[in-house]
Protein backbone atom coordinates (compact mmCIF):
# COMPACT_ATOMS: atom_id res chain seq x y z
CA UNK A 1 0.00 0.00 0.00
CA UNK A 2 1.14 3.67 -0.86
CA UNK A 3 2.36 4.96 2.53
CA UNK A 4 0.59 8.31 1.25
CA UNK A 5 -2.84 6.12 0.94
CA UNK A 6 -5.33 7.71 3.79
CA UNK A 7 -6.97 4.78 6.74
CA UNK A 8 -10.13 3.98 6.20
CA UNK A 9 -12.28 5.61 8.21
CA UNK A 10 -13.24 3.59 11.18
CA UNK A 11 -16.37 4.84 13.45
CA UNK A 12 -15.72 4.65 16.98
CA UNK A 13 -19.37 3.81 18.75
CA UNK A 14 -19.90 3.83 22.46
CA UNK A 15 -18.27 0.08 22.90
CA UNK A 16 -14.97 1.06 20.88
CA UNK A 17 -14.41 3.64 23.09
CA UNK A 18 -14.77 1.80 25.91
CA UNK A 19 -12.16 -1.06 24.93
CA UNK A 20 -9.56 2.41 23.50
CA UNK A 21 -9.75 3.65 27.24
CA UNK A 22 -9.57 0.16 29.55
CA UNK A 23 -6.96 0.32 31.49
CA UNK A 24 -7.46 -3.16 32.37
CA UNK A 25 -8.01 -6.51 30.99
CA UNK A 26 -11.04 -7.19 27.92
CA UNK A 27 -12.96 -9.76 26.03
CA UNK A 28 -14.21 -8.66 23.01
CA UNK A 29 -16.19 -10.71 21.05
CA UNK A 30 -18.20 -10.98 17.42
CA UNK A 31 -18.40 -12.82 14.18
CA UNK A 32 -16.53 -12.69 11.47
CA UNK A 33 -15.64 -9.29 10.08
CA UNK A 34 -17.35 -7.95 13.36
CA UNK A 35 -14.00 -5.46 13.02
CA UNK A 36 -12.33 -7.12 16.36
CA UNK A 37 -8.85 -7.05 14.77
CA UNK A 38 -9.13 -3.30 13.65
CA UNK A 39 -10.26 -2.17 17.21
CA UNK A 40 -7.60 -4.35 18.43
CA UNK A 41 -4.71 -2.62 16.48
CA UNK A 42 -6.13 0.66 17.30
CA UNK A 43 -5.71 -0.27 21.22
CA UNK A 44 -2.43 -0.91 20.28
CA UNK A 45 -1.27 1.81 18.32
CA UNK A 46 -2.83 4.09 21.54
CA UNK A 47 -0.57 2.20 23.58
CA UNK A 48 2.54 2.77 21.73
CA UNK A 49 1.04 6.35 21.41
CA UNK A 50 0.90 6.82 25.36
CA UNK A 51 4.56 5.69 25.61
CA UNK A 52 6.67 2.82 25.93
CA UNK A 53 9.79 2.30 27.29
CA UNK A 54 12.95 1.11 25.51
CA UNK A 55 12.82 -2.44 24.55
CA UNK A 56 9.24 -2.76 25.00
CA UNK A 57 6.32 -3.62 22.85
CA UNK A 58 3.24 -4.39 22.44
CA UNK A 59 2.36 -8.61 21.73
CA UNK A 60 -0.07 -9.51 18.91
CA UNK A 61 -0.17 -13.88 19.22
CA UNK A 62 -2.57 -15.83 16.66
CA UNK A 63 -2.35 -19.47 15.98
CA UNK A 64 -1.66 -19.31 12.47
CA UNK A 65 0.83 -17.83 9.62
CA UNK A 66 -2.35 -16.92 7.62
CA UNK A 67 -3.68 -15.19 10.47
CA UNK A 68 -0.26 -13.42 11.28
CA UNK A 69 0.16 -12.28 7.70
CA UNK A 70 -3.62 -10.92 7.48
CA UNK A 71 -2.79 -8.89 10.93
CA UNK A 72 0.49 -7.68 9.56
CA UNK A 73 -1.45 -6.22 6.77
CA UNK A 74 -4.01 -4.32 8.80
CA UNK A 75 -1.07 -3.37 11.16
CA UNK A 76 0.77 -1.71 7.81
CA UNK A 77 -3.03 0.20 7.05
CA UNK A 78 -3.74 1.41 10.66
CA UNK A 79 -0.68 2.15 12.49
CA UNK A 80 1.95 4.99 11.26
CA UNK A 81 5.17 3.34 9.79
CA UNK A 82 7.39 5.10 12.35
CA UNK A 83 5.59 3.09 15.19
CA UNK A 84 5.03 -0.36 13.83
CA UNK A 85 8.53 -1.57 15.06
CA UNK A 86 6.80 -1.38 18.33
CA UNK A 87 4.11 -4.20 17.56
CA UNK A 88 4.94 -7.37 17.72
CA UNK A 89 2.98 -9.74 15.54
CA UNK A 90 3.68 -13.51 16.01
CA UNK A 91 2.18 -16.67 16.39
CA UNK A 92 2.00 -18.72 19.66
CA UNK A 93 4.70 -21.12 18.12
CA UNK A 94 7.26 -18.31 17.23
CA UNK A 95 6.55 -16.69 20.61
CA UNK A 96 7.27 -19.85 22.72
CA UNK A 97 9.89 -20.53 20.78
CA UNK A 98 11.52 -17.46 22.13
CA UNK A 99 10.96 -18.21 25.21
CA UNK A 100 12.67 -21.17 25.05
CA UNK A 101 15.52 -21.12 23.22
CA UNK A 102 16.78 -18.50 25.87
CA UNK A 103 15.50 -20.09 29.39
CA UNK A 104 14.58 -23.78 28.25
CA UNK A 105 17.92 -25.09 29.77
CA UNK A 106 16.20 -24.23 33.55
CA UNK A 107 14.37 -26.65 32.79
CA UNK A 108 17.37 -28.92 32.14
CA UNK A 109 17.45 -28.92 28.62
CA UNK A 110 21.21 -28.09 26.63
CA UNK A 111 21.59 -24.93 26.18
CA UNK A 112 21.47 -24.79 22.42
CA UNK A 113 18.01 -26.23 21.22
CA UNK A 114 16.73 -27.10 17.90
CA UNK A 115 13.23 -27.68 16.35
CA UNK A 116 12.04 -30.62 15.81
CA UNK A 117 10.07 -30.07 12.52
CA UNK A 118 6.62 -31.26 11.95
CA UNK A 119 8.01 -33.64 9.19
CA UNK A 120 11.07 -35.07 10.94
CA UNK A 121 8.73 -35.44 14.41
CA UNK A 122 6.04 -37.35 12.25
CA UNK A 123 8.42 -39.41 10.74
CA UNK A 124 9.74 -40.16 14.51
CA UNK A 125 6.20 -41.08 15.62
CA UNK A 126 5.32 -43.78 12.94
CA UNK A 127 1.83 -43.40 13.61
CA UNK A 128 1.93 -42.55 17.78
CA UNK A 129 -0.51 -40.53 18.54
CA UNK A 130 -0.02 -37.18 20.88
CA UNK A 131 -1.38 -39.10 23.63
CA UNK A 132 0.75 -42.10 23.28
CA UNK A 133 3.03 -42.62 25.90
CA UNK A 134 5.50 -43.64 24.11
CA UNK A 135 5.74 -41.08 22.36
CA UNK A 136 5.30 -38.51 25.61
CA UNK A 137 8.33 -40.31 26.95
CA UNK A 138 10.42 -40.19 23.78
CA UNK A 139 9.65 -36.98 23.10
CA UNK A 140 10.68 -35.47 26.63
CA UNK A 141 14.03 -37.23 26.13
CA UNK A 142 14.31 -35.63 23.02
CA UNK A 143 14.18 -32.14 24.59
CA UNK A 144 16.71 -33.12 27.82
CA UNK A 145 19.41 -35.06 26.19
CA UNK A 146 19.36 -33.74 22.46
CA UNK A 147 17.65 -30.36 22.82
CA UNK A 148 15.17 -31.09 19.89
CA UNK A 149 11.81 -29.95 20.77
CA UNK A 150 9.02 -31.04 18.87
CA UNK A 151 6.53 -28.23 18.53
CA UNK A 152 3.23 -29.36 20.97
CA UNK A 153 6.36 -29.42 24.03
CA UNK A 154 6.77 -25.58 23.18
CA UNK A 155 3.58 -24.45 25.13
CA UNK A 156 3.84 -26.95 28.23
CA UNK A 157 7.55 -26.23 28.12
CA UNK A 158 6.94 -22.63 28.42
CA UNK A 159 4.04 -23.04 31.11
CA UNK A 160 6.28 -24.60 33.33
CA UNK A 161 8.79 -22.04 33.24
CA UNK A 162 6.46 -19.54 33.86
CA UNK A 163 4.98 -21.03 37.04
CA UNK A 164 8.80 -21.70 38.15
CA UNK A 165 9.89 -17.97 37.69
CA UNK A 166 8.38 -14.96 39.07
CA UNK A 167 11.03 -13.28 37.56
CA UNK A 168 10.62 -14.58 33.97
CA UNK A 169 7.24 -13.86 34.73
CA UNK A 170 7.87 -10.39 35.44
CA UNK A 171 10.80 -10.16 32.39
CA UNK A 172 8.28 -11.24 29.72
CA UNK A 173 5.38 -9.26 31.34
CA UNK A 174 7.79 -5.75 30.98
CA UNK A 175 8.35 -6.33 27.53
CA UNK A 176 4.82 -6.61 26.49
CA UNK A 177 2.78 -4.05 28.59
CA UNK A 178 -0.19 -4.98 26.36
CA UNK A 179 -0.61 -8.64 25.09
CA UNK A 180 -3.19 -9.02 22.75
CA UNK A 181 -5.02 -12.39 21.92
CA UNK A 182 -6.42 -14.08 18.76
CA UNK A 183 -8.92 -16.27 18.73
CA UNK A 184 -8.77 -16.85 22.54
CA UNK A 185 -11.17 -19.77 22.06
CA UNK A 186 -8.95 -21.91 20.48
CA UNK A 187 -6.26 -21.86 23.11
CA UNK A 188 -5.32 -24.80 24.69
CA UNK A 189 -4.42 -25.33 28.54
CA UNK A 190 -0.86 -24.75 28.15
CA UNK A 191 -1.12 -21.83 25.69
CA UNK A 192 -4.43 -19.94 27.88
CA UNK A 193 -2.16 -20.82 31.16
CA UNK A 194 0.99 -19.32 30.21
CA UNK A 195 -0.45 -16.01 28.74
CA UNK A 196 -2.95 -15.89 31.91
CA UNK A 197 0.30 -16.26 34.01
CA UNK A 198 1.06 -12.92 32.73
CA UNK A 199 -1.70 -11.30 33.65
CA UNK A 200 -0.74 -9.75 37.06
CA UNK A 201 2.16 -7.82 35.18
CA UNK A 202 0.67 -6.87 31.90
CA UNK A 203 -2.63 -5.85 30.31
CA UNK A 204 -4.51 -8.72 28.41
CA UNK A 205 -6.97 -8.30 25.36
CA UNK A 206 -8.59 -11.44 24.37
CA UNK A 207 -10.34 -12.03 20.79
CA UNK A 208 -13.35 -14.71 20.42
CA UNK A 209 -15.98 -15.88 18.88
CA UNK A 210 -16.98 -18.92 20.03
CA UNK A 211 -19.06 -19.73 17.25
CA UNK A 212 -16.24 -20.48 15.07
CA UNK A 213 -14.47 -22.92 17.62
CA UNK A 214 -13.98 -25.98 14.85
CA UNK A 215 -10.42 -27.38 16.68
CA UNK A 216 -12.12 -28.32 19.88
CA UNK A 217 -11.55 -32.13 18.52
CA UNK A 218 -7.67 -31.02 20.04
CA UNK A 219 -6.04 -32.40 23.10
CA UNK A 220 -6.49 -29.30 25.80
CA UNK A 221 -9.27 -26.94 23.42
CA UNK A 222 -12.10 -26.41 25.71
CA UNK A 223 -15.54 -25.00 25.24
CA UNK A 224 -15.27 -23.36 28.19
CA UNK A 225 -12.31 -21.36 27.39
CA UNK A 226 -14.50 -18.05 27.32
CA UNK A 227 -15.82 -18.91 30.62
CA UNK A 228 -12.31 -19.41 32.36
CA UNK A 229 -11.23 -16.30 30.48
CA UNK A 230 -13.90 -14.28 32.60
CA UNK A 231 -13.65 -16.09 35.80
CA UNK A 232 -9.87 -15.81 35.49
CA UNK A 233 -9.33 -12.19 34.13
CA UNK A 234 -12.39 -10.30 35.75
CA UNK A 235 -12.21 -8.68 32.19
CA UNK A 236 -14.27 -5.86 30.42
CA UNK A 237 -16.47 -7.28 28.35
CA UNK A 238 -17.71 -6.03 24.69
CA UNK A 239 -19.60 -7.84 22.02
CA UNK A 240 -19.22 -6.71 18.70
CA UNK A 241 -21.69 -9.54 16.89
CA UNK A 242 -23.89 -6.98 15.11
CA UNK A 243 -20.85 -5.40 13.08
CA UNK A 244 -19.88 -6.69 9.53
CA UNK A 245 -16.82 -5.27 8.07
CA UNK A 246 -15.58 -8.14 5.60
CA UNK A 247 -18.85 -8.30 3.50
CA UNK A 248 -20.90 -5.12 4.20
CA UNK A 249 -23.39 -4.65 1.67
CA UNK A 250 -24.21 -8.59 1.14
CA UNK A 251 -25.35 -10.96 3.44
CA UNK A 252 -23.18 -13.47 3.46
CA UNK A 253 -22.70 -13.13 7.35
CA UNK A 254 -26.07 -13.23 8.02
CA UNK A 255 -26.54 -16.32 6.08
CA UNK A 256 -23.51 -18.16 7.81
CA UNK A 257 -25.17 -17.32 11.01
CA UNK A 258 -28.45 -19.15 9.90
CA UNK A 259 -26.99 -22.14 9.08
CA UNK A 260 -25.45 -21.93 12.82
CA UNK A 261 -28.50 -22.04 14.16
CA UNK A 262 -30.81 -23.75 12.12
CA UNK A 263 -33.20 -20.87 11.61
CA UNK A 264 -34.11 -20.45 7.76
CA UNK A 265 -35.65 -17.67 6.55
CA UNK A 266 -37.29 -18.96 3.49
CA UNK A 267 -35.88 -16.06 1.43
CA UNK A 268 -32.39 -15.62 -1.07
CA UNK A 269 -29.18 -13.95 0.43
CA UNK A 270 -27.59 -11.42 -1.33
CA UNK A 271 -23.89 -12.32 -2.13
CA UNK A 272 -24.99 -16.49 -2.11
CA UNK A 273 -26.05 -19.20 -4.01
CA UNK A 274 -26.33 -22.29 -4.98
CA UNK A 275 -25.75 -24.75 -8.04
CA UNK A 276 -26.66 -28.68 -8.05
CA UNK A 277 -24.52 -31.78 -10.15
CA UNK A 278 -25.23 -34.89 -10.79
CA UNK A 279 -23.57 -37.52 -8.86
CA UNK A 280 -21.28 -39.13 -11.42
CA UNK A 281 -18.00 -38.28 -11.63
CA UNK A 282 -17.70 -36.17 -15.36
CA UNK A 283 -20.71 -33.92 -14.53
CA UNK A 284 -20.07 -33.55 -11.25
CA UNK A 285 -15.56 -31.81 -12.24
CA UNK A 286 -17.69 -30.43 -15.05
CA UNK A 287 -19.44 -28.42 -12.34
CA UNK A 288 -16.94 -27.84 -10.15
CA UNK A 289 -15.24 -26.45 -13.25
CA UNK A 290 -17.64 -24.31 -14.28
CA UNK A 291 -18.63 -23.46 -10.70
CA UNK A 292 -14.97 -20.91 -10.89
CA UNK A 293 -16.42 -18.99 -14.14
CA UNK A 294 -19.65 -18.92 -12.60
CA UNK A 295 -18.63 -17.26 -9.18
CA UNK A 296 -15.89 -15.30 -10.69
CA UNK A 297 -18.63 -13.56 -13.71
CA UNK A 298 -20.73 -13.31 -10.37
CA UNK A 299 -18.42 -10.79 -8.89
CA UNK A 300 -17.20 -9.24 -11.62
CA UNK A 301 -20.19 -7.81 -12.28
CA UNK A 302 -21.03 -7.05 -9.18
CA UNK A 303 -17.87 -5.03 -8.40
CA UNK A 304 -17.06 -3.75 -11.78
CA UNK A 305 -13.89 -6.20 -11.55
CA UNK A 306 -12.59 -9.83 -11.44
CA UNK A 307 -12.70 -11.69 -8.00
CA UNK A 308 -8.77 -11.25 -7.08
CA UNK A 309 -8.87 -14.52 -4.94
CA UNK A 310 -11.19 -17.62 -4.90
CA UNK A 311 -11.27 -20.08 -2.34
CA UNK A 312 -12.63 -24.20 -3.25
CA UNK A 313 -13.21 -25.51 -0.12
CA UNK A 314 -14.30 -28.94 0.71
CA UNK A 315 -15.16 -30.79 4.50
CA UNK A 316 -12.66 -33.65 4.03
CA UNK A 317 -9.29 -34.26 2.13
CA UNK A 318 -10.99 -36.46 -0.34
CA UNK A 319 -12.79 -33.50 -1.41
CA UNK A 320 -10.00 -31.62 -2.18
CA UNK A 321 -8.71 -34.66 -4.32
CA UNK A 322 -11.96 -33.89 -6.43
CA UNK A 323 -11.64 -30.40 -6.76
CA UNK A 324 -7.96 -31.00 -7.75
CA UNK A 325 -8.45 -33.36 -10.35
CA UNK A 326 -11.61 -31.16 -11.73
CA UNK A 327 -9.41 -28.38 -12.26
CA UNK A 328 -6.56 -30.07 -13.71
CA UNK A 329 -8.37 -31.11 -16.27
CA UNK A 330 -6.08 -33.43 -18.81
CA UNK A 331 -3.40 -31.42 -17.27
CA UNK A 332 -2.31 -29.21 -20.36
CA UNK A 333 -5.00 -27.72 -22.49
CA UNK A 334 -7.72 -27.71 -19.76
CA UNK A 335 -6.14 -26.64 -16.84
CA UNK A 336 -7.51 -24.30 -14.57
CA UNK A 337 -4.18 -22.89 -12.53
CA UNK A 338 -4.79 -23.60 -8.79
CA UNK A 339 -3.32 -24.32 -5.58
CA UNK A 340 -3.52 -26.53 -3.03
CA UNK A 341 -3.27 -26.31 0.51
CA UNK A 342 -2.69 -30.11 2.11
CA UNK A 343 -0.81 -31.85 4.37
CA UNK A 344 2.40 -31.38 3.56
CA UNK A 345 4.70 -32.97 5.94
CA UNK A 346 5.37 -35.40 3.00
CA UNK A 347 6.29 -33.23 0.28
CA UNK A 348 8.74 -31.35 2.54
CA UNK A 349 10.72 -34.72 3.84
CA UNK A 350 10.59 -35.94 -0.12
CA UNK A 351 12.48 -32.68 -0.69
CA UNK A 352 14.90 -33.23 2.18
CA UNK A 353 15.69 -36.00 -0.56
CA UNK A 354 16.56 -33.63 -3.32
CA UNK A 355 18.20 -31.56 -1.01
CA UNK A 356 20.31 -34.29 -0.42
CA UNK A 357 21.07 -35.48 -3.71
CA UNK A 358 22.38 -32.10 -4.05
CA UNK A 359 24.93 -32.20 -1.85
CA UNK A 360 28.86 -32.97 -3.01
CA UNK A 361 28.98 -37.28 -3.41
CA UNK A 362 31.85 -38.58 -0.95
CA UNK A 363 34.29 -40.63 -3.03
CA UNK A 364 33.10 -43.39 -4.98
CA UNK A 365 34.75 -45.77 -2.32
CA UNK A 366 32.11 -44.17 0.59
CA UNK A 367 29.07 -44.65 -1.93
CA UNK A 368 27.82 -47.34 0.20
CA UNK A 369 27.12 -44.61 3.17
CA UNK A 370 25.74 -42.03 1.12
CA UNK A 371 22.97 -44.56 -0.20
CA UNK A 372 22.27 -45.43 3.58
CA UNK A 373 21.93 -42.21 4.39
CA UNK A 374 19.67 -41.29 0.84
CA UNK A 375 17.30 -44.80 2.14
CA UNK A 376 16.92 -43.40 6.20
CA UNK A 377 15.60 -40.00 4.61
CA UNK A 378 13.35 -42.15 2.07
CA UNK A 379 11.92 -44.41 4.90
CA UNK A 380 11.62 -40.99 7.02
CA UNK A 381 8.94 -39.82 3.67
CA UNK A 382 6.98 -43.01 4.48
CA UNK A 383 7.03 -43.52 7.79
CA UNK A 384 5.07 -40.07 8.12
CA UNK A 385 2.18 -41.78 6.69
CA UNK A 386 0.29 -43.21 8.86
CA UNK A 387 -0.99 -45.76 6.80
CA UNK A 388 -0.36 -49.78 6.93
CA UNK A 389 1.14 -49.65 3.42
CA UNK A 390 3.24 -46.53 3.86
CA UNK A 391 4.56 -47.96 7.35
CA UNK A 392 5.45 -51.06 5.53
CA UNK A 393 7.22 -49.66 2.58
CA UNK A 394 8.97 -47.49 5.44
CA UNK A 395 10.34 -50.66 7.16
CA UNK A 396 12.41 -52.28 3.59
CA UNK A 397 13.78 -49.17 3.27
CA UNK A 398 15.00 -48.97 6.58
CA UNK A 399 16.09 -52.58 6.95
CA UNK A 400 18.49 -52.00 3.78
CA UNK A 401 20.02 -48.97 5.45
CA UNK A 402 22.09 -50.55 7.60
CA UNK A 403 22.87 -53.39 4.85
CA UNK A 404 24.09 -50.53 3.12
CA UNK A 405 26.23 -49.07 5.62
CA UNK A 406 27.81 -52.02 6.98
CA UNK A 407 29.26 -52.42 3.08
CA UNK A 408 26.57 -54.55 1.55
CA UNK A 409 26.10 -54.08 -2.25
CA UNK A 410 22.18 -54.21 -2.95
CA UNK A 411 20.76 -56.86 -4.96
CA UNK A 412 20.48 -56.08 -8.45
CA UNK A 413 16.69 -54.22 -9.89
CA UNK A 414 15.97 -53.62 -5.57
CA UNK A 415 14.69 -50.60 -4.64
CA UNK A 416 18.46 -49.67 -2.48
CA UNK A 417 20.34 -50.68 -6.05
CA UNK A 418 18.16 -48.02 -8.18
CA UNK A 419 18.80 -45.23 -5.66
CA UNK A 420 22.33 -46.48 -6.16
CA UNK A 421 22.64 -45.45 -9.80
CA UNK A 422 21.09 -42.74 -8.92
CA UNK A 423 23.32 -41.67 -6.60
CA UNK A 424 26.30 -42.62 -8.89
CA UNK A 425 24.94 -40.63 -11.94
CA UNK A 426 24.52 -37.30 -9.71
CA UNK A 427 28.53 -37.83 -9.26
CA UNK A 428 28.92 -37.47 -12.67
CA UNK A 429 26.68 -34.87 -13.05
CA UNK A 430 27.94 -31.16 -13.56
CA UNK A 431 25.57 -28.80 -11.72
CA UNK A 432 25.05 -25.31 -13.16
CA UNK A 433 24.80 -23.20 -9.92
CA UNK A 434 21.29 -22.16 -10.81
CA UNK A 435 19.45 -23.58 -7.85
CA UNK A 436 15.95 -24.01 -9.64
CA UNK A 437 17.54 -25.59 -12.20
CA UNK A 438 19.68 -28.46 -10.78
CA UNK A 439 16.59 -28.65 -8.26
CA UNK A 440 14.81 -30.10 -11.52
CA UNK A 441 17.58 -32.22 -12.56
CA UNK A 442 17.85 -34.05 -9.52
CA UNK A 443 14.13 -34.17 -9.34
CA UNK A 444 14.25 -35.43 -13.00
CA UNK A 445 16.78 -38.50 -11.85
CA UNK A 446 13.85 -39.31 -9.51
CA UNK A 447 11.38 -39.40 -12.12
CA UNK A 448 13.33 -40.84 -14.94
CA UNK A 449 14.41 -44.45 -12.83
CA UNK A 450 12.45 -46.34 -13.37
CA UNK A 451 11.54 -47.17 -9.43
CA UNK A 452 8.30 -47.02 -8.33
CA UNK A 453 9.42 -45.34 -5.06
CA UNK A 454 11.94 -43.10 -6.55
CA UNK A 455 9.27 -42.20 -9.14
CA UNK A 456 6.93 -41.33 -6.34
CA UNK A 457 9.43 -38.97 -4.05
CA UNK A 458 9.69 -37.16 -7.36
CA UNK A 459 6.39 -36.06 -7.87
CA UNK A 460 6.08 -35.84 -3.90
CA UNK A 461 8.70 -32.88 -4.46
CA UNK A 462 7.60 -31.55 -7.07
CA UNK A 463 4.71 -30.11 -5.06
CA UNK A 464 6.80 -27.86 -2.89
CA UNK A 465 6.24 -25.07 -5.77
CA UNK A 466 2.33 -24.90 -4.48
CA UNK A 467 2.92 -24.74 -0.90
CA UNK A 468 5.09 -20.78 -2.40
CA UNK A 469 8.01 -22.41 -0.01
CA UNK A 470 10.78 -22.60 -3.61
CA UNK A 471 11.98 -18.73 -2.78
CA UNK A 472 13.78 -18.76 0.77
CA UNK A 473 15.30 -22.36 -0.35
CA UNK A 474 16.58 -21.33 -3.52
CA UNK A 475 18.13 -17.83 -2.20
CA UNK A 476 20.17 -19.97 0.39
CA UNK A 477 21.33 -22.92 -2.02
CA UNK A 478 22.38 -19.74 -4.18
CA UNK A 479 24.08 -18.43 -0.95
CA UNK A 480 26.36 -21.71 -0.64
CA UNK A 481 26.94 -22.11 -4.31
CA UNK A 482 28.62 -18.67 -4.52
CA UNK A 483 30.75 -19.40 -1.64
CA UNK A 484 32.27 -22.52 -2.09
CA UNK A 485 30.89 -23.87 -5.23
CA UNK A 486 28.86 -26.64 -4.60
CA UNK A 487 25.37 -27.54 -2.59
CA UNK A 488 26.88 -28.68 0.16
CA UNK A 489 24.94 -28.51 3.19
CA UNK A 490 22.13 -28.45 1.11
CA UNK A 491 19.50 -30.53 3.89
CA UNK A 492 20.38 -27.06 6.61
CA UNK A 493 19.61 -25.24 4.06
CA UNK A 494 15.73 -26.69 3.29
CA UNK A 495 15.93 -27.44 7.18
CA UNK A 496 16.41 -23.18 8.26
CA UNK A 497 14.04 -22.19 5.76
CA UNK A 498 11.23 -24.00 6.32
CA UNK A 499 11.95 -23.52 10.22
CA UNK A 500 11.58 -19.66 9.76
CA UNK A 501 8.82 -20.32 7.24
CA UNK A 502 7.07 -22.25 9.96
CA UNK A 503 7.53 -19.97 12.92
CA UNK A 504 7.84 -16.22 11.79
CA UNK A 505 6.48 -16.07 8.12
CA UNK A 506 3.24 -14.21 7.45
CA UNK A 507 0.70 -15.72 5.06
CA UNK A 508 0.87 -17.10 2.17
CA UNK A 509 -0.53 -14.82 -1.09
CA UNK A 510 -3.95 -15.53 -1.33
CA UNK A 511 -4.20 -14.22 -5.40
CA UNK A 512 -5.58 -16.61 -7.37
CA UNK A 513 -7.67 -20.00 -7.05
CA UNK A 514 -6.48 -22.12 -3.85
CA UNK A 515 -8.40 -25.12 -2.86
CA UNK A 516 -8.47 -26.05 0.44
CA UNK A 517 -10.64 -28.29 3.20
CA UNK A 518 -12.38 -25.50 5.44
CA UNK A 519 -10.34 -26.27 8.58
CA UNK A 520 -7.18 -24.66 6.58
CA UNK A 521 -9.48 -21.67 5.40
CA UNK A 522 -9.96 -20.61 9.01
CA UNK A 523 -8.30 -17.29 9.07
CA UNK A 524 -8.47 -16.52 5.16
CA UNK A 525 -10.30 -14.11 3.39
CA UNK A 526 -11.30 -14.72 -0.28
CA UNK A 527 -13.17 -12.53 -2.88
CA UNK A 528 -15.64 -15.74 -3.08
CA UNK A 529 -16.09 -18.76 -2.48
CA UNK A 530 -16.95 -22.04 -3.28
CA UNK A 531 -17.80 -24.87 -0.85
CA UNK A 532 -18.51 -28.82 -2.50
CA UNK A 533 -21.00 -31.19 -0.58
CA UNK A 534 -20.51 -34.50 -2.18
CA UNK A 535 -22.60 -36.75 -0.11
CA UNK A 536 -20.30 -39.88 -1.16
CA UNK A 537 -16.51 -37.56 -0.89
CA UNK A 538 -16.98 -34.81 1.58
CA UNK A 539 -20.46 -34.34 2.80
CA UNK A 540 -20.87 -31.03 5.11
CA UNK A 541 -22.49 -32.85 7.68
CA UNK A 542 -19.79 -35.13 9.91
CA UNK A 543 -20.86 -38.74 9.43
CA UNK A 544 -21.21 -39.69 13.01
CA UNK A 545 -22.61 -36.57 14.01
CA UNK A 546 -26.43 -36.49 14.68
CA UNK A 547 -29.22 -33.62 14.76
CA UNK A 548 -28.95 -30.86 15.00
CA UNK A 549 -25.16 -30.86 13.50
CA UNK A 550 -23.87 -28.32 15.80
CA UNK A 551 -20.33 -29.47 15.00
CA UNK A 552 -20.98 -29.60 11.00
CA UNK A 553 -23.06 -26.21 11.19
CA UNK A 554 -20.12 -24.59 12.86
CA UNK A 555 -17.59 -25.70 10.45
CA UNK A 556 -20.17 -24.67 7.02
CA UNK A 557 -20.26 -20.99 8.82
CA UNK A 558 -16.96 -20.64 8.72
CA UNK A 559 -16.19 -22.05 5.34
CA UNK A 560 -19.05 -19.38 4.16
CA UNK A 561 -17.97 -16.50 6.14
CA UNK A 562 -14.33 -16.62 4.72
CA UNK A 563 -16.00 -14.82 1.59
CA UNK A 564 -16.36 -10.91 1.13
CA UNK A 565 -17.99 -10.53 -2.16
CA UNK A 566 -19.52 -13.99 -2.76
CA UNK A 567 -20.01 -17.84 -1.91
CA UNK A 568 -21.60 -20.43 -3.90
CA UNK A 569 -22.58 -24.14 -2.50
CA UNK A 570 -22.16 -26.80 -5.10
CA UNK A 571 -24.47 -29.31 -3.87
CA UNK A 572 -25.70 -33.25 -4.91
CA UNK A 573 -28.72 -32.45 -6.85
CA UNK A 574 -30.59 -36.04 -5.13
CA UNK A 575 -28.80 -36.20 -1.67
CA UNK A 576 -28.71 -32.48 -0.53
CA UNK A 577 -27.24 -31.87 2.32
CA UNK A 578 -29.69 -31.02 5.79
CA UNK A 579 -28.10 -28.36 6.65
CA UNK A 580 -29.74 -26.61 3.54
CA UNK A 581 -33.32 -27.49 4.42
CA UNK A 582 -35.88 -24.91 4.34
CA UNK A 583 -33.49 -22.52 2.64
CA UNK A 584 -34.12 -20.75 -0.38
CA UNK A 585 -30.79 -20.14 -2.88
Amino acid sequence: MNPTTPKPKFVLDQDRERILAADKHALITGGPGSGKTTIALLKAEKKIHEGLLVGQSVLFLSFSRSAVGRILEASKIQIPRELQNRLAIQTFHSFFWEVLRAYGYLLGAPKHLRLLLPQDERALRSGATDDDPAWQTESERLFQEMGSVAFDLFAPKVHQLFQKSERLRGLFAYRHPLIIVDEAQDTAEDQWHSVRLLASKTQLICLADLEQQIYDFRPGVSSERLTQIMQALKPLRIDLEAANHRSPGSEIVKFGNDILLATPRGARYKGVSRMSFRPDRATRDTKIRSSIGIISDTVGKSLGTPPQSIGAFATWGRGVNIITRALTGDGVTNRIPHRVLIDEVQVLLASRLVAFLLEPRKPAEYELADLAEGLEIAADIFRAKDSTSSLSQAKRLGDQAPQAKAGKTPKARSIASTLLQILQKLREHRFSGDPRRDWLDVRKELSDSGGAVWVHIGSLAEQLVAFQRGHSIAAGLATIWQSQGNYARAQDVLDAALAQDQLLSGGDDLHGIHVMTIHKSKAKEFDAVVILDDANSCPFIYCKERAPFLRSRKLLRVGITRARHHVLLLTDLFKPSLLLDGHTL
